[in-house]
């Protein structure tokens, strides 16, 4: 029997068991089918936030993609082409989330746009991120709303 909550704006199917029960299918969007699906890519270590950030996103009718890695996150910019990266600075593995901005600027120019989502993040580092160019940041702890006014806004057309 499904089971439906309602959460962050719309219906959720928790239904479905374990790890991507918020996927696509499972979370009605609160976009109307006109609007255009734009691409998010999150580069997210953290499960717990990397699910909730990847539902905020399905939410708003965007497609979703996560790696946890610098190096999955630099190979998913290659193949799913994002329009928007949420990007943490602490990450597993040999790449640093600025290594991975670098990197992304280097082969990519300016797109696709970063949010850079991080504890790291404070005025100083804020001023050094936001130079690579299209780069935004949000320091963790953040508030739900903040984090989708600025998602929202950076996809914005």
């Amino acid at each position: 029997m499904r089971q439906a909550a309602w959460g962050f704006g719309g219906p959720i199917d928790r239904s479905r068991p374990g790890p991507g029960r918020y996927a696509r299918s499972a979370v009605a969007s609160r976009v109307s089918p006109a609007a255009p699906t734009r691409k998010v890519l999150i580069i997210e270590d953290y499960y717990a936030l990397a699910d909730i950030e990847s539902l905020l996103c399905t939410m708003e009718g965007h497609e979703v993609k996560v790696a946890k890695t610098g190096d999955e996150g630099l190979a998913a910019v290659a193949e799913f082409q994002p329009d928007l990266v949420l990007l943490d600075l602490m990450l597993p593995g040999e790449l640093t989330g600025t290594q991975v901005l670098e990197r992304i600027r280097s082969d990519h120019g300016q797109t696709p746009k970063v949010l850079v989502v991080s504890a790291l993040v404070n005025p100083a580092t804020a001023v050094q991120l936001e130079a690579f160019g299209n780069v935004q940041t949000l320091a963790k702890p953040f508030k739900i709303k903040d984090l989708s006014s600025r998602i929202q806004a950076m996809l914005a057309p």
